[in-house]
């Protein structure tokens, strides 16, 4: 929960985008089923689902912003990394270790990105290369994750969809019984009736 409140709390605007395209998009997906249904009405549980998507979607949401906001920091940390180690010569090859170390500096520039990256092996890299290559990887990693992310959001989407759909077929399913049943009683009665007229004609 501290780290959502983090990302919450550097990446605030986002955040807010992403939570108003969440209601939109749950907004949308009631009105296309509700224009595919034209004879339906929302029930408890109909509601119910859309306000648990709403949560769902928002965790997502939060997830994604900061991601986007990280991607968003990755020409300011190559900026940082060469200004770290502008110093060391371009022959000495970093070790695992001093790549994390590297890291850590940039989760203390940039603390969203400790909530998101917390190890960083680049072995073998030099003053020349590690900075653009940390980058790199860095922007590869947030792509990937925002890719998750929004996987992520059209799976709950999906989900959520078809559960309120089977909530409004089932009463739909009981109209449609209600009018078949009183249309099998009108059949009856009228039958009934030229039998009542020839028995009165004897």
């Amino acid at each position: 929960m501290g780290a959502l409140m983090n990302i919450f709390y550097h990446s605030l605007g986002s955040m807010l985008v992403g939570v108003v395209l969440t209601i939109i998009g749950i907004i949308l997906m009631y009105v296309l089923i509700r224009l595919w249904w034209r004879n339906s009405t929302f029930s408890i549980a109909s509601i119910a689902v859309g306000i648990i998507l709403f949560f769902f979607l928002s965790f997502q949401s939060i997830l994604l912003c900061g991601a986007i906001t990280i991607k968003s920091y990755c020409d300011d940390v190559e900026f940082y990394v060469n200004k770290l180690v502008q110093d060391i010569p371009s022959t000495q090859d970093f070790s695992t270790e001093d790549s994390q170390v590297i890291l850590d500096h940039i989760s203390e520039e940039w603390p969203l990105v400790g909530y998101y990256v917390n190890m960083a092996d680049f072995q073998g890299h030099t003053s020349d290369t590690i900075a653009e290559a940390m980058s790199d990887e860095l922007r590869s990693y947030m792509n990937w994750f925002i890719f998750r992310r929004i996987c992520w959001s059209l799976l709950f989407v999906v989900v959520g969809a078809v559960i309120v759909i089977k909530t409004i077929s089932i009463r739909n399913d009981s109209h449609r019984n209600a009018r078949r049943v009183g249309a099998s009683s009108g059949n009856r009665t009228s039958v009934g009736h030229p039998s009542r007229r020839r028995m009165t004609r004897r």
